[in-house]
């Protein structure tokens, strides 16, 4: 469970929204609307202790549920594939710690 800052853009409008559940291969997003299953977006996403955004080219839409969907990564660049698993791996490390 995480709560990062993000927005996310459609082919019609650009949306500020709240990334949850983050994973390597998707996460949950709350926003100001919903969105259908199929549709494609992409998403801008500030990691904690990071000065630049995370930016996932592309993702489809899985399931929607009023303001809440959730997204599975189709494409996103090497260098965002790469802090995004960092990331990942040290939320992950400090939860196995505490």
């Amino acid at each position: 469970m995480v709560d990062y800052p993000s927005c996310y853009l459609t082919s019609s409008f650009l949306r500020l929204s709240v990334v949850r559940d983050l994973s390597l291969n998707g996460f949950r997003i709350t926003g100001l609307s919903g969105l259908q299953p199929k549709s494609i977006v992409m998403v801008r996403l500030w990691l904690p202790g990071q000065e630049d955004s995370v930016d996932i080219d592309q993702a489809v839409v899985r399931w929607g549920n009023g303001f809440e969907f959730g997204v599975q990564i189709i494409a996103l660049s090497n260098d965002a594939d790469s802090r995004l698993a960092l990331h990942i791996e040290q939320v992950l490390e400090r939860k196995v710690a505490a």
